[in-house]
């Protein structure tokens, strides 16, 4: 690097290993997931942000005439200053504010002598170069980063096993339906088991995002098929609009449509290979995206979401929790 222009290329090389890193990631994966102890990618954006901030601080002082000013912070302090100030903050503002910070940096860069990159400068009595303590050091701290995620994404795969995910979706469904059985048919359809809801309505609600799930599950595995348009209009309450749908099925009609449906999962489910379970695509809901394995894992955990409220009912019909059901009131 023996001009400007190309050490701005260096520093856009930094920045684009680590946008391809995050390349085609969904918003849930951005912002949730975490992809070591206690830290989201968002989380890792903000903690780059704040150590941009510390580098055009510390250009700043280098273009003062003011090098012995040039900082290093404590590290622990900084990124924990760097999450909490980006941490009730949209992603969107996180992604726009790495790009701005990076773009401050290439301005300071630009603005410089070449002569300069290299010249010693002092703080604290320890000589120091823009080029090893700013340039070479940002870039590889990003490269670090993006390394991380690389790995985190790489686990996501490794970690598929689909023997026990088949077998953690029928265990789920099972305990679900083992409590369902315990209920006459005048429990099952009478209201307000569930907010207004009846047992009938919620498992109504349960067939139609099962299949939802499922439609989005074949596109993932074949592209060619329609995909499913995702229930994203704003002010609309989608679980009210489906169930109303459903109004006038009967309970015989929702239970026939459940069973089926899990039919339909697991003949689905057969025909999978292992490479499969890491194809990735869109999800039936807003802003989402992921492996067909995650796909498949949130078909079981949506029978976990509304066991609480089958064993509660229970509990207001019966005075007991259901036999074989861990039932907690908290």
């Amino acid at each position: 690097m023996s001009t400007i222009p190309e050490i701005v290329s260096y520093l856009k090389y930094g920045r684009e290993v680590l946008f391809d890193a995050i390349k085609g990631l969904s918003y849930r994966e951005l912002t949730e997931e975490e992809i070591y102890e206690g830290w989201t990618i968002k989380d890792v954006l903000a903690h780059i942000i704040g150590w941009d901030e510390q580098v055009i601080k510390n250009l700043e002082f280098i273009k003062a005439g003011q090098a012995d000013k040039v900082n290093n912070p404590d590290a622990y302090e900084h990124n924990h200053d760097s999450l909490e100030a980006w941490h009730d903050t949209s992603w969107n503002s996180v992604l726009a504010a790495v790009h701005h910070s990076y773009e401050q940096i290439i301005y300071f860069i630009n603005a410089m002598d070449y002569a300069d990159i290299d010249r010693r400068f002092e703080r604290q009595g320890r000589p120091f170069t823009i080029r090893s303590y700013i340039i070479e050091t940002m870039v590889e701290h990003i490269r670090q980063h993006s390394a991380e995620i690389e790995l985190w994404r790489e686990a996501l795969h490794e970690d598929i096993d689909a023997a026990s995910l088949i077998m953690t979706l029928k265990q789920r469904r099972a305990k679900f339906m083992a409590v369902l059985d315990t209920f006459e048919e005048e429990e099952l359809i009478e209201k307000h088991a569930v907010g207004h809801w009846s047992i009938s309505d919620m498992v109504g609600h349960i067939v139609d995002w099962e299949q939802r799930m499922l439609q989005a599950a074949r596109h993932i595995f074949d592209p060619s098929l329609p995909k499913v348009p995702a229930v994203d209009e704003p002010g609309l309450d989608w679980n009210e609009i489906l169930v109303a749908r459903r109004a006038k099925k009967s309970w015989a009609e929702n239970h026939h449509d459940l069973l089926e449906t899990q039919i339909a999962v697991d003949n689905f489910l057969i025909d999978l290979t292992p490479g499969d379970w890491k194809l990735r695509g869109p999800y039936p809901w807003p802003d989402d995206q992921g492996s067909l394995a995650q796909l498949i894992i949130a078909i079981g955990e949506h029978y976990d979401d509304h066991l609480p409220d089958l064993q509660q009912w229970h509990i207001h019909k019966h005075g007991t929790a259901p036999e074989n059901s861990t039932h907690s009131s908290g």
